[in-house]
């Protein structure tokens, strides 16, 4: 469950967390040494909209710094979200405590070593109707499908969806399930860098579900990681999704860490007076 001890090194979840920035980019980027600020104005998802650190001793004049932050995301008309993870420096979090920052989206890392794949499920070239296909197939299927929710499945979500995933530079990978009449029943996205794959966005339309066609296609992912090397299968799963859950168990995956976001009391407001205070020659690192 989110909170639970991490399971992984801090080595192995940095290699992670930088995999999550790689493998789903925001649209703007700033760097403040180990802190990285995303952000893609008008997009309401929080993943690509939030300060993500990326080493646990980076907490140097966090106040001030943080205190620019959140004047840049105000700046760009977007939110303000820390990402929490056991990688953030406990001084923001001691921060986010004093101040009664909001906690929300309670989520976990779940890994896998690659190994054998279930017994009794093929994921082979073709394997139930599954195949690769382009980023504009992938996009059409998954709002046809309804995506992962009705809110993931609007022309303006699909829309940045697919403006987010060109952005990928690292090798994409998209499939899709077909009935046999070529209408979409699932779609799955993975991205593989640096002997890691990534899972995101596994879609069944509702009426194909509970048959085993989303257990296919993240079985088709991690033997075309497999294929590429990969080593550590990794993805990320809501607290509240016990349905993906109980599949992610099923497929051999285990909790690797959680994360959480905590936002101010007014996110997408100016800062206070601590960086106003701040003398001009400090303010070299927002």
């Amino acid at each position: 469950m989110p909170g639970d001890a991490p399971s992984l090194d801090l080595a192995r979840l940095k290699a992670l967390e930088e995999a999550n920035l790689n493998g789903f980019p925001s649209e703007r980027s700033v760097v403040d040494g180990a802190w990285v600020a995303r952000l893609s104005p008008g997009n309401p998802a929080r993943r690509v909209n939030s300060l993500n650190v990326m080493d646990p001793l980076d907490g140097r004049e966090a106040r001030h710094r943080l205190a620019e932050m959140q004047v840049l995301y105000a700046r760009n008309g977007v939110p303000f979200h820390l990402r929490h993870t056991p990688l953030t420096p406990l001084a923001l979090a001691e921060i986010a405590d004093s101040e009664g920052w909001t906690r929300a989206g309670d989520a976990d890392v779940w890994v896998r070593d690659q190994d054998a794949l279930p017994a009794g499920i093929d994921a082979g070239e073709g394997a139930d109707g599954i195949r690769p296909v382009d980023l504009d197939a992938f996009i059409t299927a998954f709002g046809t499908i309804g995506g992962t929710r009705a809110e993931a499945a609007t022309g303006a979500a699909l829309q940045r969806l697919s403006d987010a995933l060109g952005r990928v530079a690292v090798a994409r990978l998209t499939f899709l399930a077909e009935d046999e009449t070529g209408a979409p029943l699932g779609v799955v996205l993975a991205v593989a860098e640096r002997g890691m794959l990534g899972i995101y966005d596994l879609a069944v339309r509702p009426e194909a579900r509970r048959q085993g066609l989303g257990a296919r296609l993240v079985a088709r992912c991690l033997a075309e990681g497999a294929a590429r090397g990969c080593r550590l299968s990794w993805l990320q799963v809501t607290a509240e999704n016990e349905p993906a859950r109980a599949l992610y168990r099923r497929m051999g995956f285990r909790h690797g860490y959680g994360y959480h976001y905590r936002v101010p009391q007014e996110a997408s407001g100016m800062v206070s007076k601590t960086l106003r205070q701040r003398p001009e020659t400090e303010r070299g690192n927002g």
